[in-house]
Parts: C-alpha cells; sequence; structure tokens
C-alpha cells in the first residue's frame, strides 16, 4: 500500500527539524575541533493537530492515522507567511547531477525568484526528497537556473526528476512504538506524532 497522504489535514504546531549524521572530532588533549560530515540526514517534523470533534471528523482522522503509521505519512512542510507565488508546474532536474549540493532545474516560471530557506521536493523513483535552499536565485527568462540546497543530495539524479516548490511535503514514518489520540470529556479528539523522512 502506498504511503498515506494526509496533506489536506490542518497543523496547530509544527516543529522541523534536522538529521544530522556527523561528528565533532574533539582532541582529548584539546586543539582545533573538526566536524566529520556524514551523508544521509534527512529531516524530522513533529506534527500536532487542532482538537477535532469525535464525530465524524476525528474517528476519521484516528483512522488515516493508524494506516500510516503502518504505511507510511506524506504531510505538506508548514511555511509559515511565506508567500510561494507561482513558481510553474513541470519544473525538473535539467542535468544529471552525482551529488554536492547545487541542482539545475528548468520547466519553472520565468524570472521566479527562489528564496533562501524555501522549501522543495526532488523526486526520484517515487521518492520525495525533502531539501531547502541555501541562498536566493532568480531564474532566467526561460525558467531555469541553478539553486543551492542546505544539504548534500541524498541520491544520484540522472536528468528530469521532477521537483516540486508549490507545495512541499515530508514524506516518512511516524516514529515510536506506540500511536494514541487522547480524547478529553468536551469529546475532542487531539493528535500529535512525530514523522522522520525516510532515507
Amino acid at each position: 500500500m502506498a504511503f498515506i497522504d494526509l496533506t489536506d489535514v490542518e497543523c496547530q504546531l509544527a516543529t522541523p527539524a534536522l538529521l544530522d549524521y556527523g561528528v565533532l572530532q574533539k582532541p582529548v588533549l584539546g586543539g582545533p575541533i573538526n566536524k566529520v560530515d556524514r551523508l544521509g540526514g534527512g529531516h524530522t517534523l513533529s506534527y500536532t493537530v487542532p482538537p477535532k470533534a469525535v464525530e465524524p471528523d476525528g474517528r476519521r482522522l484516528v483512522a488515516r492515522c493508524q494506516m500510516a503509521k503502518r504505511y507510511g505519512v506524506i504531510l505538506e512542510v508548514p511555511q509559515v507567511d511565506f508567500k510561494v507565488g507561482a513558481p510553474g508546474v513541470g519544473i525538473s532536474i535539467a542535468s544529471a547531477v552525482a551529488g554536492g549540493r547545487y541542482v539545475d532545474i528548468t520547466g519553472a516560471t520565468p524570472r521566479y525568484a527562489i528564496r533562501m530557506g524555501q522549501a522543495l521536493n526532488i523526486t526520484r523513483n517515487g521518492h520525495r526528497y525533502l531539501y531547502f535552499t541555501s541562498e536566493q536565485v532568480i531564474l532566467n527568462g526561460a525558467g531555469a537556473g541553478q539553486i543551492a540546497l542546505t544539504r548534500p543530495l541524498r541520491t544520484k539524479l540522472l536528468g528530469a526528476e521532477p521537483v516540486n516548490l508549490a507545495r512541499p511535503v515530508i514524506e516518512g514514518w511516524i516514529e515510536g512504538d506506540n500511536f494514541s489520540w487522547p480524547i478529553d470529556m468536551q469529546r475532542t479528539v487531539g493528535l500529535k506524532f512525530d514523522v522522520v523522512e525516510r532515507a
């Protein structure tokens, strides 16, 4: 079964975080501290849904979240007060990339401004990878340009992979061994869960 799409679920509080598998090398007797990076780190998102009436909305949402716990979840990445604008449809990776922090894209709206910290997805073999941009870039008159990412790519790209700037998502797994849904005396249900991006 495919990942459960919960992008229509309202968010009350979101806490995005960065997974970093790198380590700091600290000399025992003092000296320079070095950072050793390791590839593979994605993102996490702690997600709180506002209380819903148990009937019928809460009951339905709990059922969908139960399925998401088993099969995986897709949630929209909140970009509060950020106006995405009209980046265009059919945006894709322009050429093959073996790694690094830079990708060339094409097919966007001409002269579209991609802002520093803007979220995006690059989809490879049906897997939506979440990234953020590290600097602003204004695309050229053909809707093409180079994007700088805050983190290195986690997969090789062959070119023509779809890029989603309009409504980026996190695709992953609800963490923890259990999943609960507190019900209060006002007959509402509240949900809070943590999602870790799939590798």
